[in-house]
């Protein structure tokens, strides 16, 4: 990388992931590097003010300690930390902040849902392709990210307090879940969606991206190939199939799965009902898929002057 892109490392602290990316450089495509990802569930258990589990701050603890050799072999210029929707919401994100510092060295920055969301819609509109408008849609373990825009940016932007893990832990208490549970689930979905929508402007064409809709597409593909996933189309029809498949087996039974990571057979189907809820109320019956999300986001924003947010 030239001096004015420096190699940088991003970490992203989400809800139920952990994942890292390590940028080498910026080509036409956009930022490149090696990424990996690990669920951690950092929400799961959290009290009800937000405060983080033990448990699941130990998780975070052994998953932090295990990049710390593979961010030290790369040699970043910098490394950039953020922690989304679980850590707004947490009273005791100084526990992570420190875990962060013990662990690599780093300090925590905590995105706002209006940072988050333009940080996607940055990442997830180098696959767009075309100059048309799009909406973006990222669904989190704690919080769906909402964002309508076109090639000068985005217009609107909406953070939801809707998630794979939140609505698992508010709406599903039997396994497999009940039709009540899900009926329950969809109904606040759509209600939350419908509003965000009329605040963003209307929809437009959709690009999902994070590990929900990647799951989703890896589900229909039979296995998870970034290639193959990224500019994957979902259709509506698709996502619903596989929810009502997904929603009649055990977790146990779920997690063998073609395609889906064992780890996210918990919280997969509350997922897939606020991404089919998405294109229900937005009147469309597809998304494209893409790969390139936050992380990218994150590095576009790091680089460009005139943006003060991860200013060094």
């Amino acid at each position: 990388m030239t001096p004015a892109h420096p190699r940088i490392a991003v970490v992203d602290l989400g809800s139920n992931s952990v994942r890292l990316f390590l940028c080498d450089g910026v080509d036409a495509a956009g930022p490149r590097g090696e990424r990996r990802s690990t669920v951690t569930a950092l929400r799961r258990g959290a009290a009800p003010d937000g405060s983080l589990a033990d448990e699941a701050l130990a998780r975070l603890d052994d998953c932090l300690a295990g990049y710390a050799g593979p961010i030290a072999l790369f040699g970043p210029d910098r490394i950039i930390a953020v922690g989304t929707s679980a850590i707004r919401d947490a009273p005791d994100r100084e526990r992570v902040a420190r875990i962060l510092d013990a662990r690599l060295g780093a300090e925590l920055t905590v995105l706002t849902g209006q940072e988050e969301a333009l940080c996607s819609f940055a990442g997830a509109r180098l696959g767009a392709g075309g100059a048309g408008e799009i909406m973006v849609i990222d669904i989190g373990g704690a919080s769906t990210e909402l964002v309508r825009g076109g090639p000068d940016g985005p217009q609107g932007a909406v953070s939801l307090q809707l998630g794979a893990v939140r609505q698992t832990e508010r709406h599903i208490a039997s396994d497999p879940p009940g039709p009540d549970e899900l009926a329950a689930l969809r109904e606040e979905a759509g209600a939350l969606v419908r509003g965000a929508l009329r605040e963003i402007g209307g929809p437009a064409a959709a690009v999902g991206v994070a590990g929900t809709i990647t799951t989703l597409a890896a589900v229909d593909l039979g296995a998870y190939d970034p290639r193959r996933v990224d500019g994957h189309r979902l259709p509506l029809a698709v996502i619903r199939r596989i929810t009502d498949a997904l929603a009649a087996v055990p977790a146990e039974v779920r997690a063998t799965t073609p395609g889906l990571e064992p780890a996210r057979a918990g919280v997969i189907v509350a997922g897939a009902v606020i991404a089919a809820a998405v294109l229900e109320e937005a009147g469309l019956d597809a998304m494209v898929v893409s790969e390139r999300d936050l992380l990218d986001g994150v590095v576009l924003t790091a680089l460009d002057p005139a943006n003060g947010l991860f200013r060094s």
